[in-house]
């Protein structure tokens, strides 16, 4: 196996090797009790094995965006409950999320401290350096979609906070993976893709992108709100934490998204195209065809400015 680590728990430090003609795709994340769950909720409705899924979950999707293929995972862990951490629900979690992405523990840390608890999950994975996705890439014309239903994670937390029942798995507790979806399509389209990880908000996120490629966008969100229980406008727009992907494709590759799509059983919605910069980039939001004219004014979350 190219990619089995020759050293790894057990050694000071893991030896990885990189299949040939490939790069090294690296990715940080973090969930700290206070800023992104609150202790008290470690109970029926977010045991500590949810923990695990979405700090692992987070972190593999920053891999995806890149349309790399992960390989293994460092965990860092500072917690009060040490030794124990909490339950080995946690264990068996990390355990069922390294097989199903055929992932490897690589190794970690262990801190313990007064209060409270930080997770950190660093993901190693590789790819062709002329195949990896970015945000500078997109230019006017290109289609612009984004995997599964960006708002739904805002909308299950907002619900759970407010004691509301909801079925799990919901996407806030149990964001999907994408991993497998974003390595198919990268073998499959004639270029390349730009992309990013949907972790702060469809707004901020694809705010990001055009900054980075020096586009605009026009965006109609009414796939993501057609349905029944379908979360509001400002929670599509400004949600995050949804750890879904958004593409910006040549017009060209349209079909090879959507039977990638199909064949990997992802839900895909094509949202609207890339547009020429006329002063400075920016989005124009509609729905169904006419323009929204309120939505919140931070649309996603910028811990610079928040």
């Amino acid at each position: 196996n190219p990619t089995h680590p020759l050293s790894g728990p057990g050694d000071d430090a893991a030896v990885l090797p990189i299949p040939a003609g490939n790069a090294t795709v690296l990715s940080v994340d973090s969930l700290v009790s206070g800023q992104h769950f609150k202790i008290d909720w470690l109970n029926d409705w977010h045991p500590p094995g949810i923990l695990a899924r979405r700090l692992l979950r987070g972190s593999l999707s920053d891999i995806s965006a890149m349309g790399g293929t992960a390989t293994g995972v460092l965990l860092s862990l500072e917690s009060d409950q040490l030794p124990g951490f909490y339950s080995e629900t946690f264990w068996e979690e990390v355990d069922t999320e390294m097989q199903l992405h055929s992932m490897t523990l690589l190794g970690g840390n262990l801190t313990r401290r007064t209060t409270g608890l930080s997770l950190h999950a660093t993901v190693v994975g590789h790819v062709e350096p002329d195949r990896s996705w970015r945000r500078d890439s997109a230019k006017p014309g290109d289609r612009i979609g984004v995997t599964g239903f960006p708002g739904k994670a805002a909308q299950a937390l907002d619900q759970l906070q407010s004691g509301i029942s909801v079925t799990s798995p919901d996407p806030w507790r149990s964001p999907a993976s994408r991993q497998s979806f974003a390595t198919t399509l990268n073998c499959k389209l004639q270029g390349t893709a730009c992309a990013i990880d949907l972790s702060d908000g469809l707004g901020l996120d694809l705010q990001r992108v055009c900054k980075a490629s020096g586009i605009s966008a026009q965006i109609d969100i009414a796939p993501l709100v057609a349905s029944e229980d379908a979360p509001s406008p400002s929670q599509v727009v400004a949600g995050g934490e949804d750890y879904e992907l958004l593409l910006v494709v040549d017009p060209e590759e349209i079909a090879t998204v959507e039977e990638v799509a199909l064949e990997t059983g992802t839900p895909f919605h094509w949202l609207g195209s890339a547009e020429t910069v006329h002063d400075r980039p920016s989005i124009e939001w509609r729905l169904a065809g006419e323009r929204i004219e309120t939505l919140p004014e931070k649309q996603g979350w910028d811990p610079f400015q928040q």
